[in-house]
């Protein structure tokens, strides 16, 4: 897992989050946004998955 931001292209950078159920991952995510924010979109995008029970389009 990445310990810092990682510099990504047309700025965004990856950054480790935590999904909902504890398990962790990385993300491409707008550059300089805060950890917390990351952490959300990462949630948000944790219950939107098709097999998660969430939304479906």
């Amino acid at each position: 897992m990445l310990k810092d931001p990682a510099p990504g292209r047309l700025g965004t950078e990856a950054r480790c989050v935590k999904f909902p159920d504890g398990s962790r991952g990385v993300i491409l995510v707008r550059a300089g946004i805060p950890q917390d924010e990351a952490d959300e979109l990462a949630a948000r995008i944790w219950t939107e998955r098709p097999d998660a029970g969430g939304p479906r389009g």
